[in-house]
């Protein structure tokens, strides 16, 4: 019995002391950690993270696409502080947008900065899990803090559809009789990991299985529950549909006013299944229908916005020389080639007038004033 106890207490210590060197080694490499939301959070999320914060970003157990960083007085990723009423160009988006997975100049941002040959008049305002309802939230406090000249928008899959779903420290979209209403469900208080992580510290161990690995107690335990059945009647898909093209309007007709700029002064680029541009079988079920996509980039096009919609553009570039837009097959976020494409489409889309003589927005000239 003395033994038994005796070698399962070796057993642990020799746990304890690998979990140990394992924290020390895991430190030294860019784990994905060092990222606190605001806690200003009436402010978010233009007040995305915490300013002056050190990062890390990879991906993948054999960390891939390493990056670091500092968030910038606004929290957000740019090597640049952001300036009051300073009249930039704002480039909105989600985790795309934020890309943690890019050098900065590499981004969309970073990119359309140098086409205008003035980098810091571009504002990258990128936060993960964003949707088309904190993007108007989002434009709204832009609006007011910066006085923007221009505004792009990267609509991904799942923006419309996203903002009718009530989440904690987001934005959302709710019937408010026949029309949509715009909510904020606030966060009143830190969550309580982030709690231990400032109080102690940073956990490597925990940040490489949680983000790297993917790995999370729901995917343990969804092993041992029947999985739901994905497929739902056409009658409650027409619902859904007809609920986020409802989404799709309110967000057009709404963002002019919320973001203070003309639709000629506003740019979407709408992204595609860039796999299923790779290989057909790797096409994946879509949040958003591919009507609902259809209804937005021509509804968009007829109330006077630039749209450029990337799907037949990605098709054209990958017919022709097989470079791929993203960090395929790791990681569906845009790489240089695809931030490329779309900074070139939104520098295009702002120097070219519209349908029935619509100006342009403005010329570099008009910027620089």
């Amino acid at each position: 019995m003395q033994r038994t106890i005796s070698g399962l207490a070796w057993f642990v210590i020799g746990v304890l002391v690998a979990a140990v060197l394992l924290e020390c080694a895991l430190r030294f490499v860019p784990v994905s950690m060092g990222r606190h939301r605001t806690e200003q959070f009436d402010r978010w999320p233009l007040q995305s993270l915490e300013p002056g914060l050190k990062h890390a970003y990879s991906i993948s157990w054999s960390l891939q696409n390493a990056q670091r960083g500092v968030t910038n007085n606004y929290g957000h990723i740019a090597p640049f502080d952001f300036k009051k009423t300073s009249h930039p160009i704002l480039v909105i988006g989600d985790s795309y947008v934020e890309s943690l997975m890019n050098d900065y100049a590499d981004s969309l941002q970073g990119q359309l900065g140098q086409k205008f040959a003035m980098p810091e008049s571009v504002y990258g305002l990128g936060v993960s899990g964003l949707s088309a309802s904190d993007y108007f939230a989002l434009s709204r406090m832009a609006r007011d803090e910066f006085n923007p000249v221009a505004a792009v928008y990267l609509i991904t899959d799942g923006d419309f559809s996203e903002s009718l779903g009530y989440s904690l420290g987001n934005y959302y979209l709710e019937p408010d009789g026949d029309k949509l209403k715009l909510n904020y469900a606030p966060m009143r208080d830190e969550s309580f990991m982030k709690k231990v992580r400032k109080s102690i510290g940073e956990i490597a161990i925990y940040r490489y299985f949680l983000v790297n690995l993917q790995f999370s107690i729901d995917k343990v335990l969804s092993v041992f529950h029947d999985q739901p059945n994905a497929k739902i009647s056409a009658d409650a898909a027409d619902k859904n549909a007809l609920a986020t093209q409802k989404v799709a309007e309110w967000f057009l007709t709404e963002l002019p006013a919320g973001s203070g700029l003309l639709p000629q002064c506003i740019v979407f680029l709408v992204d595609s299944d860039r796999y299923a541009i790779y290989k057909p079988e790797l096409a994946t079920l879509r949040k958003d229908r591919a009507d609902v996509r259809r209804y937005f980039v021509e509804q968009a096009q007829q109330h006077g916005f630039r749209v450029s919609d990337l799907d037949p553009i990605f098709k054209e570039r990958y017919a022709a020389n097989r470079i791929k837009f993203d960090h395929y097959p790791v990681d569906r976020h845009w790489n240089r080639v695809g931030h490329g494409i779309g900074a070139s489409e939104a520098y295009r889309l702002l120097h070219t007038p519209g349908a029935n003589n619509q100006p342009a927005c403005f010329t570099e000239k008009s910027l620089r004033q």
